[in-house]
C-alpha cells in the first residue's frame, strides 16, 4: 500500500525512520535517539510533524520485523508527535541540549566577526592599520587567507611585515581574544553583535596562514614582504618559506634535479607519500626515474594498504623537509615562488 504524509506526498527513509521511533517504548527510543546526532534529530522531528495516522498495513510495510510487537495502529495524535520526540530527546539527551536542537530557528544578528569579515578591504586595512598590533594579527587571522592577503597589499610595507610575521608566530588562539579584537573592530565599523564569552582555547595553525595568506599575493610583493619579515625575525620567515612549499610543489622542481631528493627517501616513505597524490605528480616523479626503477615503484604503489591520512601527510612532509635541506645544501634549485 502507498503511504502519505499528511501533505499527500509519499513518505521517504526519514518517514520510516520516525514511524520505527513512534512505534517503541520510551526507553528503547530514547536509547536510538541518543545515538543520533543535532542533524538527524533535527530531520526525524521534521518527519514526525509531516506523519499523520499510520495504519496496521503500513507498520507491517515498513517495519516487517517488529510488527508482532505492534498492537494497532501508531497514531501520531496519540503520541504527541513532534512534542513526543522532544520528551524523549530531553530524557536522553538532556533538557538544554534538546531546547538547542528544537527552538524556532530565528534570524540571528550577524557576530563581530562575521561583521569584520564582510566589511570592505580598504575600511579594515585602515582600521587595522591603527589597531595595537597584536590585536590586528589576531583579527587578520580570522579571515579568508585571500582577504587577509588584499588588506596586506593595502597597508603600508613596514605594518604589513609586522603582521605576518606576528600571525606565523601564533599557536593558538583564545577564544576571549577572538572576542575582545572583533568587537572592538566592530564598533568602529559602528555595528553591533556578540561572540562567545567563554575562555575556551582552539588551535590555529599560524604558520600554515602564513603561508597561505603569502601564496596568495603576487610573486614579486609576496617576496619583499617576506623579506621584510626576515628583517624583523628571520627565524620566523625561515619557517614560513618552507610551509609555503607543499608536497605538490615537487612539480615544480624539474625532473633532472629530482635524483639527489629520491635518493635521500626511503622507498617505504615515497609509496606511503604518493597515496594520496595526483596523477600528475605520480607523473613527474616516475619521469624522474629509470624505467626499472619506476615499474618497481609503481608495482609497490599498487601493493600498498591504504594508510591513515595523518600517514601520508608525516611521509609528505618528511619529503618536503628533505627537499628543503638539501635546497639549503646547494644539491637541489628550489623555483621561486610563483613559478608554475
Amino acid at each position: 500500500m502507498t503511504i502519505s504524509t499528511r501533505h499527500g506526498t509519499p513518505i521517504g527513509p526519514r518517514h520510516k525512520a520516525a514511524i520505527a521511533v513512534l512505534a517503541l517504548n520510551e526507553e528503547v527510543a530514547g536509547e536510538i535517539l541518543s545515538q543520533l546526532d543535532d542533524k538527524e534529530l533535527k530531520a526525524l522531528a521534521a518527519a514526525v510533524d509531516e506523519l499523520d495516522l499510520v495504519p496496521s498495513e503500513a507498520l507491517v510495510a515498513v517495519l516487517d520485523e517488529l510488527v508482532k510487537s505492534m498492537a494497532g495502529p501508531v497514531s501520531v495524535a496519540r503520541t504527541g508527535g513532534a512534542a513526543y520526540v522532544r520528551k524523549l530527546a530531553t530524557q536522553s539527551l538532556g533538557a538544554d541540549r534538546a531546547q538547542r536542537l528544537f527552538a524556532p530557528l530565528t534570524p540571528a544578528e550577524p557576530s563581530p566577526l562575521e561583521l569584520v569579515r564582510s566589511a570592505r578591504v580598504k575600511s579594515l586595512a585602515e582600521l587595522l592599520s591603527e589597531e595595537h598590533p597584536q590585536i590586528a594579527a589576531v583579527v587578520l587571522s580570522q579571515l579568508p587567507a585571500r582577504t587577509a592577503a588584499q588588506v596586506l597589499r593595502a597597508m603600508p610595507d613596514e605594518r604589513a611585515a609586522d603582521l605576518t610575521a606576528r600571525v606565523a608566530a601564533i599557536e593558538e588562539i583564545p577564544e576571549s581574544a577572538v572576542t575582545e579584537a572583533s568587537e572592538a573592530l566592530a564598533r568602529a565599523l559602528a555595528a553591533t553583535g556578540g561572540l562567545s564569552s567563554s575562555d575556551q582555547r582552539t588551535e590555529f595553525d599560524g604558520l600554515a596562514f602564513a603561508a597561505a595568506l603569502l601564496n596568495e599575493l603576487p610573486a614579486e610583493q609576496g617576496d619583499a614582504l617576506l623579506d621584510r619579515v626576515s628583517q624583523q625575525d628571520a627565524a620566523i620567515a625561515t619557517r614560513v618559506r618552507e610551509a609555503m612549499f607543499t608536497f605538490e610543489d615537487l612539480l615544480r622542481i624539474e625532473q633532472r634535479q629530482m635524483g639527489p631528493l629520491l635518493r635521500a627517501v626511503q622507498s617505504e616513505v615515497l609509496v606511503m607519500a604518493l597515496q594520496t597524490a595526483g596523477e600528475d605528480l605520480r607523473a613527474h616523479l616516475f619521469g624522474a626515474l629509470s624505467q626499472r626503477a619506476a615499474q618497481t615503484l609503481k608495482e609497490d604503489l599498487a601493493a600498498s594498504k591504504p594508510r591513515r591520512i595523518s600517514e601520508v601527510e608525516a611521509a609528505q612532509r618528511q619529503i618536503v623537509e628533505a627537499a628543503t635541506r638539501l635546497a639549503a645544501e646547494g644539491q637541489i634549485t628550489m623555483p621561486p615562488r610563483g613559478e608554475g
